[in-house]
């Protein structure tokens, strides 16, 4: 009478453990992304709700916004201009506006999008409201590109606006000849003086593809283990 056995033999045991191993660990990575990113993404959701609090200079900027209220003049005369940004299919720049605080604080306002016109030699410089402002919005981390090549030189600037390209902070201060905070405000759609704010804190993966992410690798983990029991179950008779 034919019966099966389990008998594999040490060196696919030694193979096959690691590969499995492997293939867990990154299907729960997965998973674990995705529990971050839902939770993220619940963070900023609320951060759109908040009541907007007095700006603190001193509170470092992350990627989670904060919604704040503050008082500057703006200094419209050494604009940035953000380059490559769209809206609708159509390219332009996002302002960036310095903003003297009381305390002699600079800081950075996103003041939105407008679109591409004029020359590269001669961009456009829209106008800021003038005196003190009250404005509020979203402080947050500075926004970086998807690679950066290099640190290119930086001199301060004589000439503005300037078109930039994702500075960091280091880049603004050569540029302004100043210390400058490291984050910016976006102004909220509400405010005067603004232009098209669509903001979007996050442009990541949605948790669902992390999450399917992770269902592959478990597959392919069930699938080793079926294999490996298919090919070593061997018959054996009495």
């Amino acid at each position: 009478m034919a019966r099966r056995q389990f008998r594999p033999p040490l060196w696919a045991v030694l193979g096959m453990v690691p590969g499995l191993a492997l293939l867990v660990s990154l299907g729960t990575w997965q998973l674990h992304r995705g529990q971050d990113r839902a939770a993220m993404l619940a963070q900023y959701a609320s951060a759109g709700e908040q009541a907007a609090v007095a700006f603190d200079p001193h509170q470092p900027a992350t990627k989670q916004p904060v919604h704040v209220q503050l008082r500057g003049h703006f200094e419209d005369q050494r604009q940035l201009l953000l380059d490559n940004q769209s809206n609708q299919k159509r390219p332009g720049y996002e302002v960036l506006t310095p903003l003297r605080l009381a305390d002699g604080t600079l800081l950075l306002v996103n003041r939105g999008w407008i679109p591409q016109s004029g020359t590269r030699d001669q961009p456009p410089s829209p106008a800021a409201p003038q005196g003190e402002q009250q404005i509020s919005g979203y402080w947050h981390a500075l926004p970086e590109p998807g690679m950066r090549l290099g640190q290119p030189a930086c001199e301060k600037a004589t000439r503005f606006p300037q078109i930039v390209n994702y500075p960091n902070v280091a880049e603004l201060r050569c540029t302004l000849g100043e210390a400058v905070l490291n984050g910016d405000v976006l102004l909220d759609a509400n405010v005067e003086g603004g232009f098209v704010r669509e903001w979007n804190f996050d442009n990541g993966f949605p948790p669902s593809r992390h999450y399917g992410y992770a269902a592959q690798w478990y597959a392919l983990a069930l699938t080793l283990i079926a294999f490996f029991i298919k090919l070593n179950l061997k018959r054996s008779h009495d």
